[in-house]
């Protein structure tokens, strides 16, 4: 899943709103981030895999440090010690809640590609095989956490222009035509996509004049 991560940035905002948004769009990507980083580095391996269905494109062939479940837990827990000692406890519960999400998200999306221990016992509830159920559960989900984190929201202008450009870049996906993208190409441009969202989501909370 892509915006369906951001999905639990809200209800995670929503449960510690003294935590900025950015904050938690960065989080729930964490996990990504390192993973693209480490396809940079050599470390970790993706390739194209050739198919019309657009979500099952990018075959993640090595990336036990980063997409097993064992490694996500270890990430967390670093991420709540660091935060807990440079922040406080609140701040590291939730950013840690944040950082594991991804991996239970994923398991229901990916086909079995998901290691529970390093690079073995792949797993994955497979719901990309049905791309526009998929794509219409994820927009649905990442909809209703937006309508649930600011319904009671006074000026609405900045999040309906969050949630909607947010939806926008990531509907093309669907409709993406079949072509190999080097993956490295690939591995920055999500990257980019990943502090942009997160430069959105500061721009939304950010005082007006």
């Amino acid at each position: 899943m892509f915006v369906g991560h951001y999905a639990v940035g809200f209800l995670l905002k929503k449960k510690f709103n003294e935590i900025p948004l950015w904050v938690f769009f960065i989080a729930v990507q964490f996990v990504d981030i390192l993973a693209f980083s480490l396809v940079l580095l050599g470390v970790e391996k993706m390739s194209y895999n050739p198919t019309d269905n657009p979500f099952l494109r990018t075959s993640k062939d090595y990336v036990p440090f980063t997409h097993s479940l064992s490694s996500s837990l270890i990430i967390a827990f670093i991420i709540l010690l660091v935060i807990w000692k440079l922040k406080n406890k609140t701040w590291g519960i939730a950013l840690s809640i944040g950082v594991v999400s991804h991996w239970f998200i994923d398991f229901i999306a990916h086909t079995p590609d998901m290691p529970l221990l390093f690079n073995s016992y792949k797993v994955g509830l497979g719901l990309w095989n049905y791309p526009w159920i998929a794509f219409s559960l994820e927009i649905g989900f990442f909809l209703g956490a937006g309508y649930y984190l600011y319904r009671d929201a006074e000026n609405l202008k900045r999040p309906i222009i969050l949630i909607a450009l947010l939806v926008l870049l990531y509907t093309p996906t669907m409709f993406a035509p079949e072509g190999e993208m080097p993956v490295a190409v690939f591995s920055i441009v999500s990257l980019s996509l990943y502090f942009i969202f997160a430069a959105l989501a500061w721009w939304t909370e950010r005082k007006q004049n």
